[in-house]
């Protein structure tokens, strides 16, 4: 597996991964293009033997001069149980630690996605027990989740 930067040639991949992944709740075409060009950094895990098998992908924006935000992360269904979302966050996280005065990241999770959030947990996330009320289009609320680093 190798992790990369996403570029503008991947953007028709990455949208059809995230409206598999994500359906109505998907970013859209033109959000997705803008963070392509503005991202503190916007990784793909791919295949070895076919980096056209996209694996997942991750966003991460510096929203705050002393945190960072993971705005999008998925893995491809296929590819899911298998270690590739550790492998992608651990990956993500490491780069994170290198960039100066970071000191938290945070995220939101859908409240029914169990498998990310004890991964989120397994990275020593915390999650805030209050539920964010409809915060995706499809109307289900989400956990906000912090590290401290």
């Amino acid at each position: 597996m190798k992790v990369k930067n996403v570029n503008s040639k991947d953007l028709k991949q990455v949208m059809n991964l995230e409206k598999e992944v994500f359906g109505e709740n998907a970013f859209s075409k033109r959000l997705m293009e803008q963070l392509i060009h503005r991202n503190t950094f916007f990784l793909k895990l791919v295949n070895n033997s076919n980096s056209n098998d996209l694996i997942g992908f991750i966003i991460v924006i510096r929203d705050r001069l002393d945190r960072v935000n993971i705005i999008n992360f998925l893995i491809n269904p296929r590819f899911q149980n298998k270690g590739y979302g550790t492998l992608l966050l651990k990956n993500a996280l490491q780069r994170i630690t290198q960039l100066e005065d970071v000191k938290k990241v945070v995220l939101n999770v859908q409240v029914s996605n169990t498998p990310a959030i004890k991964l989120y947990e397994k990275f020593n996330f915390k999650k805030e027990p209050d539920r964010i009320v409809n915060y995706y289009q499809s109307g289900e609320s989400a956990y906000f989740m912090e590290l401290s680093l």
